[in-house]
């Protein structure tokens, strides 16, 4: 049962890929006191530098993984004549209303025991931003969530500290199966005999989120998707994703990643998203 819950909890993660590569800095390298509305990975091969999140400094040496959490104060810099190599990128770890993040309260870096394993999934994840192919892109996506997952199972944070009961997969199946219908709220009391009220509470109590939030979420994820292919309308996949017209779906697009959904379709097929390392 609990693996269950995990597997709900895991596939809530929806990751959004800006940027990346392999960078060799030099001692001119260096950010201060700044603050992004995304996620970064770095992957210290060769070199050193300071990594300040939030006044937590770290001296990253390679070969271990940091992730350095959207919505922080960071400063990033290379000591004197020192130079450091890493793999980096830049994207969004959503997990319904919070990120990863928060939701798991991840250690900022990891040691990481297997270099090539490691290096082989950045190649991976870099490759999906110079390859237009829906199956790249896809590819990539898997890539990231295996990174994720690599980086969860060595933080030692255990998910399982969530509690499990087994009403809420039965909540979650069930929106997961209708998301082109309406869902309203009496609906999903319905399925577990609880008042509306309390229902709301126990639902953002397991997944974080209120029914609402999360089932918007998902039809955005799934939008996601969807605008991948070239060959359906903004007003098809705003019907098959279960919003009443395609102006209230764009709001909830926009609010949900930033971007409109003519303009994430774009970025997402093209990949050309002008971030700093």
């Amino acid at each position: 049962m609990e693996h269950e819950w995990q597997a709900h909890a895991a596939w809530q993660v929806n990751p959004l890929y800006y940027k990346g590569e392999l960078t060799t800095c030099g001692s001119s390298w260096r950010f201060d006191n700044i603050h992004v509305g995304f996620d970064k990975f770095y992957f210290i091969v060769e070199g050193s530098c300071v990594i300040e999140i939030d006044g937590h400094k770290h001296l990253a040496k390679p070969y271990q993984l940091f992730l350095l959490p959207g919505h922080t104060a960071q400063t990033l810099y290379t000591l004197e004549d020192q130079t450091v190599k890493k793999y980096w990128f830049h994207c969004a770890l959503p997990c319904g209303e919070q990120t990863l993040s928060e939701v798991l309260h991840l250690p900022y870096y990891i040691e990481v025991p297997d270099v090539a394993y490691i290096q082989q999934l950045f190649c991976r994840i870099l490759k999906g931003e110079k390859e237009p192919a829906l199956t790249a892109k896809l590819q990539q996506k898997a890539a990231i969530l295996e990174l994720v997952a690599y980086y969860v199972q060595h933080s030692g944070t255990r998910s399982s500290t969530v509690s499990y009961d087994s009403r809420i997969t039965q909540v979650l199946d069930y929106i997961e199966d209708h998301l082109t219908d309406d869902l309203p709220l009496d609906d999903l009391c319905q399925l577990v005999h609880f008042q509306p009220s309390y229902f709301i509470r126990f639902f953002k109590s397991a997944t974080g989120a209120t029914p609402a939030a999360y089932i918007q979420s998902r039809r955005v994820a799934l939008a996601q998707q969807l605008l991948l292919d070239q060959t359906l309308s903004i007003q098809d996949i705003s019907a098959r994703c279960g919003f009443r017209n395609p102006p209230y779906f764009s709001r909830c697009f926009k609010k949900w990643t930033g971007l409109s959904p003519t303009r994430y379709q774009s970025l997402a097929i093209k990949r050309h998203v002008n971030t700093n390392p």
